[in-house]
């Protein structure tokens, strides 16, 4: 009998080992090749602060469900952020799609990325490393539209570079056509047109090069003898310029006469080397350009006019002349240098923004003012434990005549009351991801921007779900937190796109690490905030506000000047008066001293970063929402001198959904004209 149990436990086992391996077996022959798998990400268009990318993914091997992982190197400090789309791709297939990376999630410059496949299990299958994202080499990209292509290599500054958000970057040429124009635009930093007729081109071509200038792109156009051709393709409101000449080499024009080593144009005289350029030698365009709104340049022979965000340059003579192709790398530069200088672009590039200095710093704030812990529960449990394990215990066992069972009572009874106070601190632990947003929305618009600061209290990867509205999300304001990585396959921040919509997270390295993110999606408008005779007065902000929204306002802040004023408790539909609401003592702070939105987020007396003298006046928290939202309204302002209003909602809509423990303000704010 015994060995004919034996034998049946034997044969089971085999069994099972069989069944074990052929499911290894089967798993095997599903599992994806290391190098089955080909990709590449690039750039479609630039929408506002965003870049859309589309990623094309090639599957060589077997049918492979999974994810697509696109790990985008971080700016400044950010901390890597990788995109997870869910795909599946059969054999011998090939899909593509797109994403949209706010600006912080990617680094407009270096452009370099990791294109991951991971399976269904989420272990990595294979790594395709991409460096060329943008287009751009990891340097400045500079787009070259000419016949002759060969002429204008010079102006790669002999391998010199360009000094842009704290790095330089050398130059990397692209020659440019009629096929290829409108596929590597968007990618470009600069693009040079010269000895080309534009009007040859498409006129979806041509508006595309007026449309990349509007968003932020440096334009370098050269002329001379191709003055007529070069620039007849552009419309007037674009470039006006019209041609009313041709100069030809002589010994002396109006450019050769101003060129000399002490002033214009002193750096094409290459401080009297034998090899300078030689401007009686050179054929230059007369341009009438007064009414364009062009300013003259006093170092290149061109005129500069900003347009939009970026900017153009126009050069008088040919940049592929024999004569230009003897610059020296350092004047090469400074040409490059002295149009960016002629755009906000630029000036976005070079700095931070007051809010990506101070914003980080004050939404943690309002995280830090919700830390307090109610012990009361624990005390009091602690202290019946004290009572029951003394004398009740020991009268209880007395009566019972059980006085020798003391010495079990007491440590029995400490175990259930560990127990107890264990079950009871979970109520304190941070069992799920804590977030604290503050959502941003021109009232009469609906696009809304909502920046949170979220953690957990484990080190493994977690992730919350963004409620439905929500298109785009990863990095928010940047921090010097150091987050840097070696290893570009490494990542901080997560963004999962799924059936189910949008998700994000983090892959903390330690308890409770902080990330802070932005989203950006759609919402319904609001209806409008609005102001009317807003102006500055001794002693504050004269004028009216009106809350025309759908939702009563915890606070109300107008920021005219230098001056800022607080109102609470604005109800919608509710027009105030603001002199009258100070009279009334509806006006909680003011202040005279605001010169940006760094003093108001940090130095402002407000949120009270380095006092608790105002906390009794208003909770600090609300008002630090506030001033987030009125800096995110001052950056947003289309002009320097008008009012910013906004309003503060308590208790927003959530902006994640499922289980995430949540704290959530609004912030409403519109503009108002002033008056002197």
């Amino acid at each position: 009998m015994r060995k004919r149990i034996t034998a049946l436990i034997l044969s089971v086992c085999v069994a099972g080992l069989l069944a074990c391996m052929a499911k290894s077996e089967a798993y095997a022959e599903r599992e994806p090749a290391e190098n089955s798998f080909d990709g590449d990400v690039y750039l479609l268009r630039k929408d506002r602060d965003n870049y859309v990318m589309q990623v094309t993914v090639e599957n060589m091997g077997q049918d492979f469900y999974g994810t697509v992982q696109v790990v985008f190197q971080a700016s400044r400090g950010n901390g890597n952020c990788a995109y997870n789309t869910e795909i599946t791709l059969p054999a011998q297939g090939k899909k593509e799609f797109s994403l949209t990376v706010p600006g912080r999630a990617v680094d407009s410059i270096k452009a370099e990325c990791v294109l991951n496949f991971l399976d269904s299990s989420g272990n990595l299958v294979q790594s395709i490393p991409l460096k060329d994202l943008l287009h751009q080499m990891s340097g400045v990209s500079v787009g070259i539209l000419a016949d002759d292509y060969s002429a204008l290599t010079y102006i790669d500054a002999g391998g010199g570079s360009l000094y842009i958000r704290g790095d330089t970057y050398p130059f990397y040429l692209m020659q440019l056509n009629r096929d290829n124009l409108r596929t590597y635009l968007d990618g470009l930093h600069f693009l040079v047109i010269d000895q080309f007729n534009v009007s040859a081109l498409e006129e979806e071509d041509i508006r595309a090069i007026q449309q990349w200038v509007q968003d932020g792109g440096w334009l370098l156009v050269g002329t001379g003898a191709y003055a007529e051709q070069t620039l007849s393709g552009f419309d007037e409101d674009f470039l006006d310029i019209q041609v009313a000449g041709i100069l030809e080499p002589a010994e002396e024009n109006v450019f050769s006469e101003n060129q000399n080593i002490y002033g214009w144009y002193s750096q094409y005289s290459n401080y009297g080397d034998e090899d300078a350029v030689d401007f009686s030698q050179m054929t230059f365009a007369q341009l009438d350009y007064q009414s364009g709104g062009f300013s003259e340049s006093r170092d290149h022979p061109a005129i500069y006019r900003p347009i939009g965000e970026g900017a153009a340059a126009v050069y008088f003579c040919s940049l592929g002349d024999e004569q230009m192709q003897k610059l020296h790398g350092y004047t090469v530069e400074d040409m490059y240098e002295e149009l960016m200088r002629q755009s906000s672009s630029w000036r976005s590039l070079q700095s931070s923004t007051s809010m990506e200095y101070a914003g980080q710093r004050v939404l943690a704030f309002i995280g830090n003012s919700d830390t307090d812990v109610d012990l009361s529960l624990l005390k009091l449990l602690i202290g019946i434990y004290v009572v029951l394990a003394g004398p009740v215990l020991y009268l209880i066992l007395r009566k019972c005549k059980k006085s020798e069972w003391y010495w079990v009572g007491v440590p029995t009874l400490g175990l259930a009351f560990i127990l107890g106070v264990f079950l009871l601190g979970q109520g304190v632990r941070v069992n799920e991801a804590r977030v604290y947003s503050v959502t941003v929305q021109k009232a009469d618009e609906e696009r809304i921007d909502t920046y949170f600061l979220a953690y957990h209290s484990g080190i493994k990867p977690w992730k919350v779900r963004m409620r439905e509205g929500y298109e785009i999300a990863g990095p928010g304001w940047h921090g010097y937190e150091g987050k840097y990585f070696s290893n570009s396959n490494d990542y901080f921040y997560m963004v999962q796109y799924d059936s189910e919509g949008l998700a994000v997270g983090e892959k903390p390295q330690e308890n409770f690490e902080s990330g802070f993110f932005y989203a950006g999606g759609h919402m319904e408008s609001r209806g409008a905030i609005t102001g009317a005779n807003i102006k500055e007065i001794k002693g504050g902000i004269d004028g009216t506000v009106t809350n025309g929204t759908d939702c009563d306002l915890a606070y109300m802040a107008v920021w005219q000047g230098e001056d800022v004023m607080v109102i609470e408790n604005v109800k919608a539909g509710e027009t105030v008066n603001l002199q009258q609401a100070e009279r009334d003592g509806r006006c909680v702070y003011q202040s005279r001293a605001i010169e940006d939105v760094g003093d108001l987020l940090l130095y402002s007396s407000a949120i009270s970063l380095y006092s608790r003298s105002n906390r009794e006046a208003y909770p600090v928290d609300e008002m630090a929402a506030l001033l987030i939202g009125l800096g995110v309204a001052k950056e947003k302002a289309p002009d320097t001198d008008c009012a910013v209003i906004a309003g503060l909602i308590r208790d927003c809509d959530r902006v994640t959904v499922g289980k995430c423990n949540e704290t959530s303000y609004g912030c409403l704010y519109g503009y108002a004209e002033t008056e002197v």
